[in-house]
């Protein structure tokens, strides 16, 4: 009786979302007992070691949900698919980015004006892993999973987006409309993304590679904010164009080009018989 109440959809996505919260407090506290033990000292908001101490401790909360609560393997972690699975995703987040980029460029709100040492790679490429795999865990693994297993598909993917965009409104440079696109742009596809395969790992790739290729490569801020690339970029244009200075992710073509990739994935999750209907449409 017990387990049955732990394992209703509600009930597992409160303590799915406890766990998270948690790890992320015990990432924090173990790489502060870390540094404090070896004698590391770092000005960065973001350090390695905080990151793996993130990426540890959300795989681990991961893991207690699914094996111990849910009682089943963890398939959407597993390990063999995940080296060719994430290298698509990393293509499809930096394709995505870079249609992006070029689509301003011949439209004339974007230039570029030199170069920057490979050294700025570093933290764009920590961050992006950092978020890219914790974030994918918990919107897509944990929100959007148990939500679409207890209201459909359709209702999830709403959700879990409408979930997502709110939650960059704390961003700087936020806006209700920069919001609003990140919940239709990346909230949509992520979640249609994760639909396809039913695993995490192609929805992390992109994620992380959308980040890195749009702050590491372009310069361009990363969902409002700003970051020093390679590419040496000016904006200019209508904030609707540009994004302003919340970055491209709020601007109109990441939106339409968004929409259409979304729309790609849900039309394969489709032909794939991945959809879940809703509990009163169910037999």
């Amino acid at each position: 009786m017990v387990m049955k109440i732990i394992r209703y959809p509600l009930v597992r996505l409160i303590i799915g979302i406890a766990l998270i919260i948690a790890a992320q407090f015990a990432a924090g506290q173990g790489d502060a007992y870390f540094k404090t033990v070896f004698g590391i000292e770092t000005d960065a908001d973001l350090s390695l070691s905080l990151a793996i101490f993130i990426i540890l401790a959300v795989f681990i909360a991961y893991w207690i949900l699914v094996r111990i609560i849910e009682g089943r393997r963890v398939t959407e972690l597993a390990v063999a698919p995940a080296i060719p699975e994430l290298f698509v995703g990393l293509l499809i987040g930096a394709g995505f980015i870079s249609a992006v980029m070029a689509v301003l460029y011949f439209l004339g709100h974007v230039e570029f004006n030199g170069f920057r040492g490979p050294s700025v790679l570093v933290f764009p490429l920590i961050m992006a892993t950092v978020s890219g795999f914790w974030e994918e865990v918990f919107f897509r693994g944990v929100f959007f999973r148990i939500t679409e297993e207890w209201l459909g598909s359709w209702i999830a993917l709403l959700i879990s987006a409408g979930i997502f965009g709110a939650l960059h409104l704390g961003n700087d440079n936020a806006t209700l409309l920069a919001g609003a696109a990140i919940a239709i742009e990346a909230g949509i596809l992520l979640g249609a993304i994760y639909m396809v395969t039913r695993r995490l790992w192609v929805a992390i790739g992109v994620h992380a590679g959308w980040n890195f290729t749009l702050g590491g490569i372009y310069g361009g801020a990363v969902s409002g904010g700003a970051s020093d690339g390679v590419l040496i970029t000016e904006f200019s244009g209508p904030e609707m164009m540009t994004g302003g200075p919340f970055g491209v992710e709020a601007s109109l073509v990441t939106v339409v080009l968004g929409v259409l990739m979304a729309l790609y994935f849900l039309l394969r999750a489709h032909q794939k018989g991945q959809f879940v209907a809703p509990p009163w449409a169910r037999g």
